[in-house]
């Protein structure tokens, strides 16, 4: 008996990465993409901001603030309250996310680069930050409850936890939403196609 030997020759499977399909999608889904860019970046912000205190800052419960201003006859702490409060969040973030990508992202003066759009985001949720502490804390969320100007009132780590959570929000914006990005992804898929 004998034996034979068949030598199969293929050709190597080609790279695939996560990256280029995430971009070549947002390139043929700017809207959509963005959208979805808006509900991870809240959820990722939002997750961390419960573990603010694992760090020495105070926790921010974004949601349940949220379910107090748009259902104030809901008894806070409820499932109700949260869910009304989750769901204006959610809606916040997407919303953000979208003026950030359709009309602050053309208009921001760094280049469109991937340090440039790490600037952008970055710039854009500070100015969120400086919103919130200024006046969405103080006369929003807790009006007399002697946060004051910049909400310094308790003392400097609650200002610094919200803009570090607006960071937060800003890194995963960055990472997820590149328009530049999604340009080269698209060249690149001419040339190669």
């Amino acid at each position: 008996m004998s034996t034979s030997v068949v030598e199969v020759h293929a050709d190597p499977l080609p790279e695939i990465r996560a990256d280029r399909v995430w971009f070549r999608w947002c390139a043929r889904h700017p809207v959509a993409s963005v959208l979805v860019v808006g509900f991870v970046a809240t959820q990722m912000a939002t997750t961390l901001g419960y573990f603010m205190p694992a760090i020495g800052l105070p926790e921010l419960p974004w949601p349940l603030h949220n379910g107090i201003v748009a259902a104030p006859n809901t008894p806070e702490g409820t499932a109700a309250s949260y869910a009304v409060g989750q769901f204006m969040h959610y809606l916040d973030g997407i919303a953000f996310t979208m003026v950030f990508a359709f009309l602050a992202h053309p208009r921001l003066p760094f280049r469109d680069t991937e340090a440039g759009n790490f600037l952008k985001a970055q710039l854009f949720c500070t100015i969120l930050a400086l919103i919130a502490i200024t006046l969405l804390v103080p006369f929003v969320y807790a009006p007399g409850k002697g946060f004051g100007l910049f909400s310094f009132g308790h003392g400097w780590q609650f200002p610094f936890a919200v803009w570090l959570w607006h960071l937060i929000f800003g890194a995963h914006i960055a990472a997820l939403y590149n328009p530049g990005r999604v340009r080269r992804q698209a060249i690149a898929d001419r040339v190669s196609g």
